[in-house]
């Protein structure tokens, strides 16, 4: 006899108030394994950020809690990328599983024992947990920027033959999508989905303004609006024609040309590309891991920063709406057949969640 079989005879054997009794420590066990984590800080809302908030009673042993500005109830793990999860131990299988190796979606569905969908789901509710850090820069400091085609694959309802975007036309066009990498020779990377054409000066401000010390020495080639930005932060500039590649001796941007060469491969190869609706995504995914590499102690803090950001699930049920903003005021292209998914939880106040990260 199995323990299944053994287990359902021992039950059938007790009476109705012992049965009872059963039941109810098992729900326990199975609340507590589902438990957030203790040191899991509730000081605000996860849905409108007000720090007025009133205990609200248990599920289980999980504590619950009510806001008194917008009434919505949450536990500790609303608003992170724990929200709505039912599979916990799979879902923590699945992001160790993702940090380890770059696996298509569908491999991993695969590997995990979940559906496609699911997978789709928990891997972007992951890197819509990642915090973008933004670090200065120090000394000689690379930037350029790396070409994708725009993509729309996924996307349901278009007419046109070419579902997935872009255009056979060579060279600078309104069709490529450019990321701009930015990186000193130390550890301080920054890897920003930028717009769909032609970088500008205002462009490079808007995502690494600021953030450049005074002693650093940026490297380029000869961009117009890199010089421009340069001038503008006052910083010194080395640049030289691209078909050159180097400036002579530690001037150069072969940092940054790695790094492109790096993350292209993962995008156009291992993935056959990404939609640009999550290339943002998928930068942050590839920066993690490149952070991760020279600490030992990363698979603690990634974890531990999962479960502190508030702000996942509202990146994650506001994805489309960022890219619908983007597509609108950084492309020339048209916003077209907008996904029809919601939930009931989402948030939609795009302030409280930072959409200025992604613009």
């Amino acid at each position: 006899m199995n323990i299944r079989k053994h287990i359902k005879k021992l039950f059938e054997s007790l009476n109705s108030e012992e049965r009872s009794l059963v039941l109810e420590e098992l729900n326990i066990v199975n609340d507590t394994n589902n438990e957030p984590p203790k040191d899991a800080s509730v000081d605000s809302c996860p849905y409108c950020s007000s720090t007025l908030l009133s205990k609200n009673g248990h599920r289980g042993v999980v504590q619950r809690y009510k806001c008194k500005a917008c009434h919505k109830t949450f536990t500790g793990v609303s608003g992170t990328c724990f929200h709505g999860i039912k599979k916990k131990s799979q879902f923590d299988e699945y992001s160790k599983l993702m940090f380890e190796q770059y696996l298509p979606i569908k491999v991993m569905a695969k590997k995990i024992g979940i559906s496609v969908q699911t997978s789709f789901d928990w891997r972007h509710k992951i890197l819509s947990g990642l915090n973008a850090e933004s670090k200065g820069f120090n000394g000689i400091t690379e930037i350029d920027d790396v070409w994708f085609l725009y993509s729309q694959k996924g996307r349901k309802g278009l007419k046109y033959s070419r579902k997935r975007g872009g255009s056979k036309r060579k060279g600078d066009n309104k069709y490529q999508v450019k990321m701009l990498i930015t990186a000193d020779r130390k550890n301080s990377k920054d890897f920003s989905v930028t717009r769909i054409g032609r970088i500008s000066k205002s462009d490079i401000e808007r995502k690494v303004g600021g953030r450049f010390n005074k002693l650093c020495t940026l490297v380029s080639d000869k961009h117009r609006s890199i010089s421009a930005f340069a001038k503008s932060e006052k910083i010194a500039h080395v640049n030289f024609k691209a078909s050159e590649h180097t400036a002579g001796g530690e001037f150069h941007v072969q940092t940054v040309n790695n790094l492109a060469s790096r993350v292209k491969t993962i995008v156009n190869h291992q993935f056959r590309g990404v939609s640009t609706k999550y290339l943002q995504n998928y930068s942050n995914w590839f920066a993690m891991n490149e952070e991760r590499k020279s600490d030992e102690n990363s698979n603690l803090k990634l974890q531990d920063e999962m479960k502190q950001n508030k702000k996942a699930w509202g990146v994650f049920t506001n994805i489309e709406g960022y890219y619908k903003d983007f597509i609108e005021k950084l492309s020339e292209r048209t916003y077209r057949c907008p996904t029809k998914r919601n939930w009931s939880s989402a948030i939609q106040n795009k302030d409280v969640i930072g959409i200025n990260a992604y613009l």
